[in-house]
């Protein structure tokens, strides 16, 4: 037995062959089909990869806003300028001086309605206070307050309250101490104006640039696309159409909200509104913003009138004014002159301003209805990403 050839010794019921007990062998194999294994589908992989990539990318976004927020604001307003800019360089004048041109003229127009508009909108500033003490008065008046257990345990608190600030000193002799906000610094001011001039000088200068260059960065982006002549193309035809498509809303936006400014400003003219210029022109700025800044403007006209008029229908008819107004252009005016390509869902619309508000507050909402276009454009062209542009599309 001793001597025996290990190969004689035959082989037992479920014991492997010693060759396959080397690792790699079959007892291995059999181990592993036997043992249970976890495997994660790719599609799991996939979502929590896509979701993580989304938090990066938003966090990003927020923590960059100073960069990101100017380089938008430059690439929006170069794309409404861009027409003009093309128009000069085809009659032989260079885009850089063009683009000097076209910028200086917009310096200028905003310069002259503001100063055209300085006073009423000083006379609207003055009235503020005024307004606001004639609408809690109005309150004060209309509303009826109930005896109730809230009531009662109101009024007490109000009670201790007054008893408490009331107190004698204590035997100390100790006043009791008053704390006062110490008033803000120049300086906050100086930093703060240095700080807003900076970012719009930023802004000009890119938009200067932007308007000089013409369709350099369209050849880079087509050549850092690669070799392929496929993506050469889709390259090229995605920022054609985010070009066109952002361009037309942002010329239609203009024009709009023109046509809703001076609309406005009539309206309120013929019903005897004071500061009518100012209002139409607040309409017209609110229109950028489309649901919240048109709401925001009838709110702010109703009190206004309620104040100037004191009757509640003259409020009504006022907002009511501007409710009628936004309202055609939306559902009127802009459809038509907007290709319908370049719509898009309005529940996703909203919820997207929601996002870029959260975001990038004030500027967000402003910059929200672009970056949705772009990015519902991108998405129709890149297969991964078609449900995107699915769920943002009309």
């Amino acid at each position: 037995m001793e001597s025996a050839d290990l190969h004689s010794i035959p082989d037992s019921p479920g014991m492997p062959d010693v060759a396959d007990v080397r690792p790699g062998g079959s007892a291995d194999l059999a181990r592993d089909e036997v043992l249970p294994t976890l495997s994660i589908p790719t599609s799991v992989r996939s979502v929590a990869l896509t979701v993580l990539t989304v938090i990066a990318v938003t966090w990003a976004l927020y923590a960059a806003q100073t960069l990101f927020i100017p380089l938008l604001v430059g690439i929006v307003i170069s794309l409404v300028l861009s027409p003009v800019v093309e128009v000069l360089h085809r009659a032989h004048v260079p885009r850089p001086a063009g683009a000097t041109v076209v910028i200086a003229l917009l310096i200028a127009a905003i310069g002259g309605i503001g100063s055209q508009l300085s006073a009423p909108a000083a006379d609207l500033a003055d009235d503020l206070p005024r307004v606001a003490r004639q609408v809690r008065q109005a309150l004060m008046r209309t509303t009826v307050v109930r005896e109730s257990p809230i009531t009662n345990l109101q009024e007490a608190a109000e009670e201790l309250t007054t008893a408490a600030s009331a107190a004698p000193r204590d035997r100390s002799g100790a006043q009791p101490v008053r704390m006062v906000e110490p008033p803000t610094p120049l300086r906050y001011y100086v930093i703060t104006g240095t700080g807003m001039a900076a970012q719009v000088l930023l802004v000009l200068f890119l938009v200067f640039f932007l308007l000089s260059a013409g369709d350099l960065y369209k050849r880079k982006f087509v050549k850092l696309a690669g070799p392929s002549l496929s993506r050469k193309k889709i390259t090229v035809q995605i920022i054609d159409e985010v070009r066109e498509q952002i361009g037309v809303y942002l010329r239609t936006l203009v024009l709009v909200s023109a046509i809703v400014g001076i609309v406005t400003w009539l309206a309120y003219l013929a019903v005897g509104m004071p500061n009518a210029t100012v209002w139409g022109l607040l309409a017209a700025v609110a229109n950028v913003v489309p649901y919240i800044g048109p709401t925001l403007v009838s709110g702010a006209a109703s009190v206004m009138a309620f104040s100037q008029f004191g009757t509640v229908g003259q409020a009504l008819l006022v907002g009511g004014i501007q409710i009628v107004i936004t309202s055609l252009e939306g559902f009127v005016l802009t459809p038509h002159l907007m290709s319908r390509s370049a719509r898009m869902n309005p529940v996703a619309m909203f919820v997207g301003l929601l996002f870029w508000g959260w975001l990038w507050g004030a500027w967000g909402v402003v910059l929200g209805v672009p970056l949705l276009m772009a990015i519902k454009v991108i998405a129709d062209r890149v297969e991964d990403l078609q449900g995107v542009g699915e769920l943002l599309g009309d």
